[in-house]
């Protein structure tokens, strides 16, 4: 191809572009209805993502409640309602102590939130190093010598004295009264020295008093049978308790528990998924993209946006899939999201029937 015809081709080409109108992306509705739909889509998935997480988690909290009840979390501001009977809740704090536990056989009390007796007796105990030995030494509880691998001349009597718990009769966290079950549940242990003058006058007969235990023999000497006793307590310490609620105690239940400082449902619950943070931060996002979306879909309709119709629609479609996923699990709260829905569509609709401004 000659050069003066390359040369008039490539003037014609340029006449013809200079001729083309340019597009007018701005004044075209299209990029702002893609735009304005692509804002709902991804508002409406994170809308189910965060129900969805919400909904599961509060599933979980109803399987472990049980039908008809629910997971409450009170933490330190626990007081009795008819609201909460049945209800699981939580509740942190420092028990207090109203009536102290009291040993009844040997007239031993604390102010504690429980009294332990521990009997150990000196008795036969075989230990296996290839064969058995035989040592006479302080073992709790009793041991059946009648297992042993030669018994005759290694008898053991039987324990005179069971050891046993004493629960402090009332304890109160906070408005409420720890059933005896619960408290038997706190952990801890401080050595109790006897108060040797409280015994009743033919224990104190038969024991004595030595570094603060008591013994039914010599405690430097011990022979075969002697019996040594010794108390513990529980002192009251911040615990965290989950229970059932009936009338004003706090009962046990099969998932209840206590754990010592202030512990969270995970802790008392492993079984639990993990506990969703940030759901009214997405909620609030969704909103935002939602009501982002109805306004590009507004000026699309070269329609004037009017401020509150983007937020009031926004809103409306945000409370669709809460309203779908929670009507079943709790009807109430999704009539309550339902009259929402209806109040935002309702205002929407009264925003559009208003005269607009052209934009």
């Amino acid at each position: 191809m000659k050069p003066a015809t390359r040369r008039i081709r490539k003037q014609l080409q340029q006449q013809r572009k200079a001729a083309r109108p340019a597009r007018d992306w701005r004044g075209s509705p299209w990029p702002w209805r893609i735009g304005g739909m692509l804002l709902l889509l991804v508002a409406l998935l994170l809308s189910w993502r965060v129900e969805s997480i919400a909904l599961r988690y509060q599933q979980a909290l109803r399987s472990v409640a049980g039908a008809g009840a629910s997971v409450v979390n009170l933490g330190r501001h626990a007081l009795p309602s008819k609201r909460l009977q049945g209800d699981l809740v939580r509740v942190v704090g420092m028990p207090q102590v109203i009536e102290s536990p009291r040993d009844p056989d040997f007239n031993q009390s604390a102010n504690t939130l429980r009294l332990r007796r521990d009997v150990a007796m000196f008795q036969w105990q075989q230990v296996n190093v290839g064969y058995p030995i035989y040592e006479l030494e302080w073992v709790h509880g009793h041991v059946d010598s009648s297992a042993f691998t030669r018994p005759d001349g290694h008898a053991n009597p039987p324990l005179p004295i069971p050891s046993e718990d004493f629960p402090a009769p009332r304890v109160r966290l906070h408005g409420f009264i720890l059933d005896a079950a619960l408290v038997d549940l706190i952990p801890g242990h401080d050595p109790h020295p006897v108060n040797a003058t409280a015994l009743p006058p033919n224990l104190a007969v038969t024991f004595r008093e030595y570094e603060g235990d008591l013994y039914s023999g010599d405690p430097q000497q011990p022979r075969l049978g002697d019996v040594r006793l010794r108390w513990s307590t529980v002192p009251p310490q911040e615990i965290t308790v989950l229970a059932r609620v009936d009338g004003g105690r706090l009962t046990p239940a099969p998932d209840s528990g206590v754990q010592l400082g202030d512990r969270g449902l995970g802790d008392l619950l492993p079984q639990l998924p993990p506990r969703p943070y940030g759901l009214w931060v997405g909620r609030i996002i969704g909103w935002l993209l939602a009501a982002l979306g109805v306004a590009l879909l507004l000026r699309a309709w070269k329609r004037g946006i009017d401020p509150l119709l983007p937020l009031t629609l926004g809103a409306a479609l945000m409370l669709m899939i809460p309203v779908l996923l929670w009507v079943t699990f709790d009807p109430w709260l999704g009539l309550g999201l339902l009259a929402l829905l209806l109040i935002a569509l309702g205002t929407a609709w009264w925003r559009w029937r208003r005269p607009t401004r052209e934009m």
